[in-house]
């Protein structure tokens, strides 16, 4: 993993402020809880790590890399959504695959990955279910183990 330093990031839609100016420096390795009631940003802030929103002001670093305005696919981030987002027609480990597979890995390592992270989240007896077809606790696994496949710096949940 990467340390993540966030320098006066700031999100505003039109006249709604979503995140005032926030300056947070995050050690490689470091755990980070952002604690805060309905609407005060901790969401809009990690989507704004994860590169699915572009922050108003402000810059943003993994390690030494600036990635303030680096599209998603190339920050290396993986993020595991509140709603899981897992594909429904899909095995549990095709979608544990999906990210290496982007990457374009190899056969034999994405197979050797997959194993891994099945094994790490205790469900590699479940790797042909479809997702759909998982209790929510397991689902929350599949979104785990595929956020964390493809190796990224930062993992966001």
């Amino acid at each position: 993993m990467a340390g993540v330093t966030l320098s006066k990031i700031r999100k505003a839609y039109g006249e709604v402020c979503a995140v005032e100016e926030t300056s947070l420096d995050i050690r490689d390795g470091e755990l980070l809880a952002l604690l805060g009631p309905s609407g005060c940003g901790k969401t809009t802030t990690l989507r704004m790590i994860g590169g699915f929103v572009v922050p108003t002001s402000g810059t943003m670093h993994i390690g030494t890399r600036d990635v303030t305005r680096l599209p998603v696919h190339k920050r290396n981030v993986g993020m595991v959504f509140q709603g899981y987002a897992l594909f429904p027609h899909l095995t549990v480990a095709q979608n544990v695959e999906f990210g290496p597979r982007l990457r374009r890995w190899d056969r034999a390592r994405i197979a050797k990955r997959v194993d891994e992270m099945l094994r790490l989240v205790h469900m590699e007896d479940l790797r042909n279910r479809r997702t759909s077809e998982l209790s929510g606790g397991q689902q929350q696994r599949v979104a785990i183990a595929r956020a964390l496949a493809p190796a990224p710096k930062v993992l966001l949940l």
